[in-house]
């Protein structure tokens, strides 16, 4: 099906996640203008230590999802990370994945500006990224991080009805959250780029999911295990309703050669 969004219904519709501090995007800002307030500097690294000891001896229970077990939900959540950038002054948090060695997949919203990146594992070890392709357009970003060291999850295709889960950082927190979403219906959207401007369409999953600023970048995992889609926005009009970027769009992504860092754009205002 074919959805075209007309540009000023466009915020009635979707709460696109643009990394600034309001309740209905999916990314996340921390206040503190890191770059401007060097004295908030060490207490960020302070509550980084926490939040990794945090991850380590606090997990979250994973609610119980249909079609997924408990060794299946250890495994996707072995292979995410919480990631965290610094533009314009402020910090960024948001989730991704690895879909592959030493690569983590996030929204490109989520390290837009972004002159510093780092990603964190679900054991608390924090790791140096570097963005090296950003895709205002499809919302989507590849991040490089040596060492990583983490498994891979292969892509899939979502099917309309099915009960999936996201994996994310809801509101920045340390330990990954699995949250139930059943897929509602698949549109080919006109929405834009990050940045407001004209673009392409894209394939967009509508989701019955209950998602929160931090899950952008979060893969949404069927029982196979697959990815699906990248979570990126929640809707402005039903809290409930969420949205993802089909895993359709992130195979053309992934297939870009990738040779060194890349820019971030702007930060987005």
């Amino acid at each position: 099906m074919s959805l075209r969004i007309r540009r000023r219904a466009r915020a009635a519709i979707l709460a696109v996640a643009l990394a600034v501090p309001t309740l209905v995007t999916a990314g996340t800002v921390q206040a503190a203008p890191v770059g401007t307030r060097p004295a908030a500097a060490p207490a960020n690294d302070l509550l980084a230590l926490l939040d990794g000891l945090v991850a380590r001896l606090l997990p979250v229970p994973a609610p119980a999802i249909p079609g997924m077990t408990p060794g299946l939900v250890s495994q996707v959540t072995a292979s995410t990370v919480r990631v965290s950038g610094i533009a314009c002054g402020q910090r960024l948090q948001g989730s991704g994945f690895s879909p592959a060695t030493d690569t983590i997949v996030t929204n490109a919203h989520v390290v837009a500006g972004t002159t510093r990146t780092e990603v964190l594992r679900p054991d608390g070890r924090t790791l140096p990224a570097t963005v090296t392709t950003f895709d205002p357009g499809r919302d989507l970003a590849v991040l490089t991080v040596p060492g990583l060291g983490q498994p891979s999850l292969g892509l899939g295709s979502a099917v309309v009805g099915e009960i999936d889960a996201v994996f994310g950082h809801p509101l920045g927190r340390a330990p990954v959250e699995v949250s139930p979403a059943r897929v509602l219906r698949r549109v080919t959207a006109d929405v834009g780029d990050i940045y407001d401007r004209p673009s392409r369409p894209r394939q967009i999953l509508v989701l019955d999911s209950h998602l929160h600023p931090g899950d952008s970048g979060a893969p949404l995992v069927n029982g196979a295990g697959k990815v699906v889609g990248v979570a990126f926005a929640v809707s402005n009009l039903r809290r409930s309703t969420a949205f993802a970027v089909a895993s359709e769009e992130l195979s053309p992504v992934l297939a870009q050669p990738r040779s060194g860092p890349v820019s971030t754009g702007p930060c987005i205002s």
